[in-house]
């Protein structure tokens, strides 16, 4: 964090020697406030984009077109966006037009919720117009002016909204709520794929179970994709340890699994998910309503899968997360092979002991000579694995 600090000071001492006002804003003032961890920091600025770019020897314009530069420092990069004001949006997304402006306070009176409506300058001075400091003392979101205009801008914000109570345990202000739930249908508006980032931002949180109750008991279900038809089997989410997982694919195999869901594939399509996170899902899925720690589901799923499948089993059935996972560990390293590859025989050698074509039957095979050194019904012997096999065709 030293390291990302020291970078943003350089950028806004040099903006600042140029006679441009530089202020650290948004996000990484929240966290900064609240000890927490931050990812990267923004910087707002009255050079314009232009400016930004002539006096720095790496930069990206990557949002010019908004007045963002990206300004490389080190091996970090710095978003340095100029003041501005917005248009109205056209597009549930966009504003139709940007202005650029010199004033700190206008530019921050554009953002979302007062938590990230702060700013703060190269001397650690916090300027803070709306009163995000007071609302993060009192753990509230609370959009920075009339709620029903700040969603209407953007309908994303309210999955945000919801994001921020699950991730940081704070409550909507009762306005904020009051039209989080009122515009809810306005995220039919918005792209499956953003609505889906902030869901899965929502799954980490530690009231996750507090804010998917909310989700179907307010009506949000309707709004999200293939949620609705599972309105009446939600019993279990509030109960279930959802800060015991620590990857978004288990998150998502056990959201299924409490749920009921019976089309895996369908449902995670239409929540625009990757055909590599559904395979991934999936995998773990299948294994849940098995007791992974037998051999051939170790040899299966691999290690960090079969990790994952008990961290989820074991919640489902109001374990600690992480119980036995030491002792699973310690049985998958003690499998006799971890790969087809580490089997000694091959696709040849079973050719020549059934003196057939090649053919998918040979798959089937070595499937079988797989599970057979497993489950140690044959040691990993060429010879050995070739007698087993022979016997084959005298049974």
């Amino acid at each position: 964090m030293k390291d990302l600090f020291e970078g943003a000071q350089y950028i806004m001492d040099r903006l600042e020697e140029a006679g441009f006002q530089a202020y650290m804003v948004g996000g990484c003032i929240r966290d900064l406030l609240l000890d927490r961890e931050m990812g990267d920091i923004d910087i707002a600025t009255s050079a314009l984009p232009v400016e930004v770019s002539s006096l720095f020897p790496k930069t990206i314009p990557v949002g010019i077109e908004h007045g963002t530069v990206i300004v490389r420092h080190g091996a970090v990069s710095y978003e340095v966006t100029t003041f501005r004001k917005e248009g109205k949006y056209v597009d549930r997304r966009h504003p139709s037009s940007v202005e650029y402006i010199d004033s700190l306070e206008e530019d921050l009176s554009r953002r979302d919720f007062t938590i990230n409506a702060m700013a703060m300058d190269r001397f650690g001075t916090i300027h803070d117009p709306f009163g995000g400091r007071q609302d993060l003392q009192n753990q509230l979101i609370k959009t920075v002016g009339n709620p029903v205009e700040r969603f209407l801008e953007d309908p994303l914000r309210i999955m945000r909204a919801l994001r921020f109570w699950s991730v940081m345990g704070f409550s909507l202000e009762s306005q904020t709520k009051r039209a989080c739930v009122s515009l809810s249908k306005e995220l039919r508006e918005i792209a499956v794929e953003r609505i889906a980032v902030e869901f899965t931002k929502l799954l980490r949180g530690m009231d996750a179970p507090i804010c998917l109750a909310f989700i179907f008991e307010e009506g949000f279900s309707s709004s999200l994709p293939d949620l609705e038809r599972y309105k009446d089997r939600t019993d279990h989410l509030s109960s279930f340890g959802w800060t015991g997982l620590e990857k978004d694919v288990e998150r998502w195999a056990a959201l299924l699994f409490l749920l009921g869901v019976s089309d895996l594939t369908g449902f995670l399509k239409a929540w625009k998910r990757s055909n590599a996170f559904i395979r991934e899902v999936g995998l773990l899925f299948r294994f849940l309503d098995k007791d992974v720690r037998q051999p051939v589901y170790l040899y299966e799923l691999g290690e960090e899968r079969a990790v994952s499948c008990l961290r989820i089993r074991n919640l489902l059935q109001g374990k600690e997360a992480n119980e036995e996972l030491s002792d699973l560990k310690k049985s998958y390293h003690k499998l006799p092979i971890h790969s087809r590859k580490q089997l000694a025989v091959n696709g040849r050698d079973v050719v020549k002991s059934f003196e057939r074509e090649k053919g998918p039957w040979i798959q089937e095979i070595l499937g079988e000579i797989e599970k057979g050194v497993i489950e140690k019904t044959v040691q990993n012997n060429k010879e050995e694995i070739l007698s087993w096999v022979r016997s084959w065709k005298v049974k």
